[in-house]
């Protein structure tokens, strides 16, 4: 090589400060769990439920007061309310469980955009005519700005409020702290960042272009901006996920059917079992499960939030860091090429088949 390997850009952390446990993975999920606002409303609702199923079952049988039998309805009716919150369990479940694949697909579709983009402009840089200084000046600030702009995207999708107490993710950025004070300061005046952060990009591949950095065909530079824009399209795709949550008024009648199912679930254990733990315990289960269930689908409303505990959203930050690293040092290797005895058998039309191996023989 004739110039020094370039420099890897320091690592910085961009977002809300976080508190971290030293736990494992499933310990800490679980551990989570117990703590969160939906475990702790299912834990009230089941207790409530089972204790008036208890108390309901001392009065009715035990001091024989025997008033639950002119007052619960029938089997039949209850056995198909049952059902119907079921299904109504089963829709919100459904739903939650379709946004929460559809968040994580877009999250790997916007790592692939931003790299596919930086990846095309790196490879165009391999026949620019313009002094070496200047092709590292462009690679350097271009991985920054790709780098920021998935950490601002990734943090737009948080949808937290300006003022919000609640903690987010923090995301590492390539070397923010080297980009220009001026360019720093507007980005944090910006609005909307990660839209000025896109046109900082394209701003910078155009003026490339100007400089002869980028000398390719404009047909052929044409690819970059696309890869550029289907990033930023991916964006607000997934914007769609965070942005619109379940309709309130579905949201509201489904609270209402749990409600229901908790007060009437004591009153038919009540009736049907032969003891007063008895009638705690299956109503407490049913109870517990059912708005349980309901919670986490309510957390799931926007899988990008760090509340939800669902997507790792920092490791596809790092993932897309780790690429840009090695486009970086891989930017003045040497194209890929045979080996010189196999070049030449090549030309002189004897090349036999390719032999095959294992990826692990390597």
């Amino acid at each position: 090589l004739t110039h020094p390997p370039p420099s890897r850009p320091e690592r910085v952390l961009f977002g809300a400060a976080c508190p971290s446990a030293a736990m494992g993975a499933s310990m800490k999920q679980v551990g989570y769990l117990i703590r969160t606002r939906a475990f702790a409303v299912s834990l009230f609702a089941g207790m409530s439920s089972g204790i008036m199923g208890a108390l309901l079952f001392f009065f009715d049988r035990d001091l024989e007061w025997n008033f639950m039998i002119a007052l619960i309805p029938d089997q039949v009716v209850f056995n198909v309310f049952v059902v119907f919150a079921s299904l109504v369990a089963a829709f919100r479940t459904s739903y939650a469980l379709t946004r929460y694949t559809d968040a994580a697909k877009y999250l790997h579709e916007l790592n692939a955009c931003w790299f596919d983009a930086a990846s095309s402009l790196f490879s165009f840089c391999r026949v620019s005519d313009a002094p070496q200084a200047e092709i590292d000046k462009f690679q350097q600030t271009m991985i920054r700005l790709v780098s920021l702009m998935n950490a601002l995207s990734l943090d737009g999708l948080q949808m937290r409020a300006k003022d919000s107490k609640n903690y987010g993710y923090r995301f590492e950025v390539l070397g923010a702290e080297d980009l220009d004070e001026d360019t720093q300061r507007n980005i944090l005046r910006a609005e909307h960042k990660v839209e000025y952060v896109f046109q900082l990009l394209q701003q910078l591949v155009v003026d490339a272009m100007r400089t002869k950095v980028l000398s390719l065909p404009p047909p052929i530079l044409t690819r970059s901006f696309q890869e550029m824009g289907a990033g930023l399209l991916t964006f607000h795709e997934a914007k769609k996920i965070a942005c619109v949550p379940l309709p309130y008024a579905y949201a509201v009648i489904t609270q209402a059917i749990l409600l229901v199912h908790a007060i009437l679930t004591p009153w038919m254990m009540a009736h049907f079992v032969k003891g007063a733990w008895s009638a705690f315990i299956y109503t407490f289960g049913g109870v517990f499960l059912m708005w349980l269930i309901n919670g986490v689908a309510d957390s799931l409303d926007n899988p990008f939030q760090k509340e939800s505990r669902t997507l790792e959203a920092t490791r596809i930050q790092v993932e897309l860091n780790e690429h840009l690293y090695q486009l970086l040092e891989q930017a003045r290797t040497k194209t890929a090429s045979m080996k010189l005895e196999m070049q030449q058998e090549v030309i002189n039309h004897k090349a036999s088949m390719p032999r095959r191996g294992s990826f692990h023989s390597w």
